[in-house]
C-alpha cells in the first residue's frame, strides 16, 4: 500500500490561498519544459486493460488507456491524483477544472452516471523558481464518490474519488479507470507497463516532446 506516501485529504488547500498572484496563467507556456510523471491511480498492483496511445480518446487528451486492479474489481477502490515532479520542477499540485462534486460530469455520452460514473479533469501544475506553471491535465473517467469541488487545489498525491461499480456493457465494460493525459504545450507520452505497481509511471505531461510517443 502507498497510503503513507499519499497526501491525506486533510491537506486540501483553499483556492484563495494557492490561486492568488503566484499562479501562472494557464496559457500553455512552459519555458523550462517542466515535466511530471503520472503515476498509477490505485494503491495496488494493476493492469493496463486497454492500451495507449489511441484507446477511445474521447475527452480531448493526447492519449488514453484503461487501468484496473490486478486480480480483483476496481469498484469502490480509492482513485488517486498521483503526479510526481521531474527535475527541474520541485513540486506538483492539481487543480480541479471540471467534474468536481459541485458540478459532476457523466463519463458516458448518454449522460447517465449509472452507465459508467463520472469524469474528473485535474490540471497539473509544476513548481520551479517560485512559480507554479500549468503544464497539462489528466482526466479520470468512471469514478464516483467525488470529494472535491471545481477549483479546489489538491496535493501531488490526493485521493479525490473512488472507482465506479457502474457499467452498462457499452460505455463501460466493467469497473476500471479510464485515463487521458494532455500536455498544454507539446505532447504527453505514455507507457503500457502491465502489470504495474502503485509507484510506476503510466504517462508524463509537460516536457518538450514534438509528437505522441512512448515514455523513455
Amino acid at each position: 500500500m502507498n497510503t503513507a506516501w499519499r497526501v491525506n485529504a486533510a491537506f486540501l488547500v483553499s483556492v484563495a490561498t494557492l490561486l492568488g498572484a503566484e499562479r501562472a496563467l494557464a496559457d500553455g507556456t512552459n519555458p523550462y519544459h517542466l515535466e511530471a510523471n503520472v503515476v498509477s491511480p490505485f494503491d495496488y498492483t494493476g493492469l493496463v486493460t486497454s492500451a495507449a496511445p489511441y484507446h477511445h480518446v474521447v475527452f480531448g487528451g493526447d492519449t488514453s488507456f484503461d487501468v484496473a486492479i490486478q486480480g480483483m474489481s476496481t469498484g469502490g477502490q480509492k482513485v488517486w491524483f498521483d503526479v510526481r515532479p521531474i527535475s527541474p520542477a520541485t513540486d506538483i499540485r492539481g487543480v480541479i477544472l471540471s467534474g468536481g462534486a459541485n458540478a459532476r460530469v457523466p463519463a458516458c455520452a448518454n449522460g447517465n452516471p449509472a452507465s459508467g460514473g463520472y469524469v474528473v479533469q485535474v490540471e497539473v501544475q509544476a513548481y520551479h523558481q517560485g512559480t507554479w506553471t500549468p503544464i497539462g491535465w489528466v482526466k479520470y473517467a468512471h469514478v464516483d464518490n467525488i470529494n472535491v469541488n471545481n477549483g479546489a487545489v489538491i496535493g501531488k498525491a490526493f485521493s479525490f474519488a473512488t472507482a465506479s461499480w457502474n457499467f452498462d456493457g457499452s460505455c463501460s465494460t466493467g469497473p476500471h479507470v479510464h485515463m487521458e493525459p494532455y500536455n498544454y504545450r507539446h505532447y504527453a507520452c505514455y507507457t503500457n507497463r502491465s502489470p504495474f505497481a502503485y509507484y510506476d509511471t503510466l504517462a508524463r505531461v509537460g516536457g518538450g516532446r514534438l509528437g505522441l510517443q512512448p515514455c523513455p
